[in-house]
């Protein structure tokens, strides 16, 4: 090599070396949703820039990436995962059995506790009335509300109740005897007696 042809061929050299130090652009594979100019038609794969997709084609909902293929499937493992699904629903569907069984004794026997039970009986201050017109029933103060009958449910008899079980008319509020209804679920109904009596009278 003579010294003439020497830095002729450093410099091809260097742009050789400056050429590989240029990062490729690296194609992905979207599907096209829409037919995009001088990029392809609708419904078809195309090769195009990460950029262009993601700060265009994307955007714009002119495409939608591609999931790469993991390549082929096993089976062995897909049954495994059924398998193991199919058990976790039946232990799921026996618990939930068991717990509506559970659920089915414990509302019978408070059904058949409130068959026997004697009347409720509340004590209430009474309305005196001015006139002579006492002979209809008696006001008392306040009300008999769903919350004071599950109350005393719960104090009197150890009976835990939620108000939605209890069906009452109207709040009471006047002396007299009334019936109220229980309603559990897997057990069905029954009659409650509730009996407001003037404080002075008990």
């Amino acid at each position: 090599m003579s010294l003439l042809t020497r830095p002729l061929f450093r410099a091809r050299q260097g742009v050789v070396l400056i050429q590989r130090g240029i990062k490729k652009k690296r194609r992905i594979p979207v599907t096209l949703i829409e037919d995009v100019p001088m990029v392809g038609s609708a419904g078809t794969v195309a090769h195009v820039s990460k950029a262009y997709m993601r700060h265009k084609l994307f955007p714009k909902r002119l495409a939608e990436y591609v999931l790469s293929y993991s390549g082929p499937l096993d089976r062995n493992k897909i049954e495994r995962e059924e398998q193991a699904e199919e058990i976790k629903a039946s232990e799921t569907s026996e618990d939930t059995q068991q717990r509506v069984h559970q659920l089915a004794l414990r509302n019978q026997e408070t059904i058949g506790r409130i068959v026997d039970m004697e009347p409720l009986v509340f004590e209430r201050n009474v309305v005196t009335a001015d006139s002579g017109e006492n002979q209809g029933a008696q006001a008392i103060y306040g009300s008999l509300s769903k919350a004071d009958v599950v109350r005393a449910l719960a104090d009197m008899h150890g009976i835990s109740l939620d108000k939605e079980a209890l069906v009452m008319d109207d709040k009471i509020k006047s002396v007299g005897e009334y019936t109220c209804v229980v309603k559990l679920a897997y057990a069905g109904q029954a009659s409650l007696k509730v009996k407001v009596v003037p404080t002075a009278d008990k």
